[in-house]
């Protein structure tokens, strides 16, 4: 029985190593037969462009020195068309209507050449891309788009905003409240009060009952409404959020604005059944609250 499982391993390690070794000539194949497709095409087309260290050719056709560059975390606002290489159109935004694509990078942008072209271009910025199949939809046909496809990406970047970005330009022009104060704590919560009491401040230990309006900074669009109890140092809520409360008193209304450090990260929150976002990665956020009582 031994030499009988001896041999049954000794074939599937053979087996396995044919596999590995089968996958990897393939996938070398593909990266060959995409590059000369992208040659052929370059000449095709009377093309100057360049070959960067991912696989891809670019050339960028509008430059803007001055521009800012991308960053993790980013909002990308972005104007593309992407085609296959004999002019089938796969997808486009619609520039005449000036409906930019608005998406995070690093966070809900999802293919890797996309990603590769938007760090090539400052803001303001033009280009025109080709990118090899590992870098756009992989090697299974999805729709339209055969398998082992070069994609042809022409990409303008609109406009790039930071986080801090996103909340300061809220902070100045997107409430029509006047605060009677505002602060800045040390780890970055901006607390805005609409209404001020005297008396003791929020402290570690009470419970607070808070209702709450949440926003997403970039849009300002709804993501959560309600009444809660916090348990104050309990880490029970976001960070932000834990932190702005500490900073107010029972009776209080203020807008908490913090950054996506101290809210859901680089993870987001997402809809447990559809895997939807409902707060996108590297969000910053804002809530309107008011602490009702405390215990």
């Amino acid at each position: 029985m031994k030499k009988v499982i001896l041999v049954l391993v000794v074939c599937c390690a053979v087996l396995l190593g044919a596999c590995g070794g089968f996958l990897e000539n393939d996938a070398e194949q593909t990266i060959k037969q995409n590059d000369q497709e992208m040659v052929n095409y370059i000449a095709a087309k009377g093309l100057q462009m360049t070959k960067a260290n991912n696989g891809m050719y670019y050339k960028i056709t509008k430059t803007n020195p001055s521009g800012d560059s991308v960053g993790i975390g980013d909002e990308v606002k972005i104007h593309y068309t992407i085609s296959l290489l004999d002019g089938t159109k796969i997808d486009s935004t619609e520039r005449l209507k000036n409906a930019p694509f608005t998406g995070i990078y690093g966070g809900t942008i999802g293919l890797q050449g996309v990603l590769d072209a938007i760090f090539l271009l400052r803001e303001g910025e033009r280009g025109f891309f080709l990118l090899p199949s590992y870098l756009a939809y992989g090697s299974q046909t999805q729709g339209k788009i055969p398998g082992k496809s070069v994609i042809a990406l022409d990409l303008e970047i609109v406009k790039y905003r930071s986080e801090e970005e996103q909340m300061a330009e809220y902070i100045a022009t997107g409430t029509n409240t006047t605060f009677v104060s505002t602060e800045k704590t040390a780890s970055g919560v901006n607390v805005l009060k609409m209404i001020e009491k005297t008396g003791d401040l929020l402290k570690s230990g009470q419970t607070a009952t808070v209702k709450y309006t949440g926003y997403l900074a970039s849009n300002i669009k709804q993501f959560d409404t309600g009444q809660i109890d916090v348990y104050l140092g309990g880490g029970t809520v976001v960070k932000g959020f834990e932190e702005g409360l500490l900073r107010l008193r029972v009776g209080e209304k203020a807008v908490l604005v913090f950054p996506s450090s101290l809210g859901y990260a680089a993870k987001g929150s997402q809809n447990q059944q559809t895997g939807a976002y409902i707060i996108p990665p590297y969000s910053p956020l804002i809530f309107v609250v008011e602490v009702k009582s405390a215990i």
